[in-house]
């Protein structure tokens, strides 16, 4: 249950009575020496791969940016930017890119027209989940233009998501070294990014600075990602000094802890790209009935848990995309808050008494929400257990489809093809549609919308498709996740990224 205001409030004098002697003593101990030219940033979880053709989750896709690139992306600011191509050219169905000079992979090896090819055929392959992204590319001519390489893709009809989406995908690869390492290429992550991966473990992932990278050398020697999957044990190492940097990395109950020592600590908090769902598997014969997902939507009370979990550092979630989003639709509502009702739709679709799985990882603060919205879904006659998993173990079943409901999160989701990637039918694992939803009426507006160059076009038809979805409740929306950045003074130039990239680490440095 949910904590009533008062008990909130007796238990957090309770705590806030104990936290200061804890301070005090991590004050009196000192901070650990600090390596000047390391960055210490946390994570809670390590990534589930850092191969960018296979790196799917959030952590393991923004690490595998700092190690590679791709021709263009969306920077830390949502705006379009080259990343390793200069400048390009858009037009009709043909775009040219012009690649920054000297471009080297990490082992000093130029860049050469095949490596670009080959890059392109590695995503295009059955087993890897970016594959449909690249459907509409019809050919990709690579050449060599003196200190630099131009590179033309032509598709076979325009795609108003190729620079936003599609293309940020393709990492560039280095083709002889790939093919000799095989299955192996995994531990030595070739590719032409700031860092290069300098030695990993379950608890610690080095990155070494390309400090002679041709466009982008980090003010920083080295990054160390520290998993630490304790939220206490993080807060402390933060506290401390021991960590640098938490990006979106902290509980939300302590942040007014560092708040209180502005001298020690800069806290940014910024809306981000980030909306938690429930993910309902529609492979299930219960959950593949409407009316059995529409009661669960009626059974969450979110403002709630947004006010007594999440400190109201979080708005209530419609769509995939963000209030912030251009193509975000304005119009739409969450089915209002009503048990009655909702116990009468799972008794119509014969659930009543049924147990339902719902799955976590074991972050303390995804089961502590778990919790909660296992104990609000337990009312409408639905036996609903919770059950958290390593992240590792979590993610694989997910991604396996080895579960009923799963609390995840969309990261990133800026172009509303989004909607094409996590919920087309041609998206069914090994793809990111993990739910298995299958509505041919919602293909075909997906498929439709990647042709409308006209903006405003784009707009009502992607309302359109919020709108389908929220109707159909293939996922069921929760709320956009508010961003905490803990960064120590000591680090400087530090900007939050609005996408949740870890960029800010090619340009922070300690004075």
């Amino acid at each position: 249950m949910i904590p009533t205001p008062g008990s909130l409030v007796n238990k957090m004098r309770r705590a806030i009575g104990i936290l200061p002697v804890f301070l005090l003593l991590w004050s009196c101990s000192g901070a650990p020496e600090s390596d000047p030219e390391t960055i210490y940033f946390a994570l809670a979880a390590g990534p589930s791969t850092l191969d960018p053709r296979f790196a799917t989750d959030a952590t393991g896709m923004r690490m595998s940016q700092l190690l590679f690139n791709s021709l263009v992306k969306v920077g830390s600011d949502l705006r379009l930017t080259g990343d390793a191509a200069e400048s390009w050219e858009y037009h009709g169905t043909e775009a040219t890119f012009r690649l920054r000079p000297h471009l080297t992979f990490s082992n000093g090896r130029a860049v050469l027209p095949e490596d670009i090819l080959f890059s392109f055929e590695q995503y295009r392959l059955e087993n890897n989940p970016f594959r449909t992204a690249l459907d509409l590319i019809k050919r990709v001519d690579a050449k060599v233009d003196g200190p630099r390489l131009i590179v033309k893709v032509s598709l076979h009809d325009y795609s108003a998501k190729l620079l936003v989406s599609d293309l940020p995908a393709v990492k560039i690869l280095p083709k002889q070294e790939l093919q000799k390492a095989g299955e192996n290429f995994g531990q030595i992550l070739l590719g032409t990014g700031s860092f290069v991966l300098e030695n990993q473990t379950a608890t610690e992932i080095i990155f070494r600075a390309r400090t002679d990278h041709p466009f982008a050398p980090p003010k920083t020697k080295r990054v160390v990602f520290k998993i630490i999957r304790d939220d206490l044990t993080r807060f402390q190492k933060t506290y401390k000094g021991s960590i640098d940097i938490a990006q979106a990395e902290l509980p939300l109950s302590k942040v007014i802890v560092f708040e209180k020592h502005p001298e020690k600590f800069q806290v940014f908090k910024y809306s981000g790209l980030s909306m938690t769902y429930l993910l309902v598997n529609l492979q299930d014969p219960l959950l593949k009935q409407l009316k059995v997902r529409q009661a669960l939507a009626r059974a969450l009370q979110r403002q709630e848990i947004i006010k007594y979990k999440l400190e109201s550092l979080a708005t209530e979630a419609t769509s995939i995309l963000t209030p912030a989003n251009r193509f975000f639709n304005l119009e739409l509502k969450n089915l209002p808050y009503d048990v009655g009702l909702a116990q009468q739709l799972v008794a119509e679709s014969g659930a009543k008494g049924a147990t339902l799985i719902l799955k976590t990882s074991n972050n303390p603060a995804a089961i502590d929400t778990g919790k909660v919205l296992a104990n609000q879904l337990s009312k409408i006659g639905l036996k609903v257990e919770l059950r958290s998993f390593e992240w590792g173990t979590f993610y694989d079943d997910v991604r396996t489809g080895n579960f009923q409901l799963a609390t995840m999160r969309w990261l990133g989701a800026l172009d509303p093809d989004i909607y094409r990637i996590a919920l087309h039918s041609s998206e069914k694992p090994p793809g990111r549609n993990r739910g298995h939803y299958l509505n041919p009426e919602l293909d075909l507006l997906l498929d439709a919308g990647l042709r409308l160059a006209d903006d405003s076009r784009r707009i009502e038809h992607y309302k359109k498709v919020q709108k389908i979805v929220l109707d159909d409740l293939p996922l069921i929306p929760l709320w956009y996740d508010g961003q905490v950045a803990v960064v120590n003074r000591r680090v400087q130039d530090y900007t939050p990224p609005l996408n949740g990239d870890f960029s800010p680490l090619i340009r922070v440095y300690k004075k």
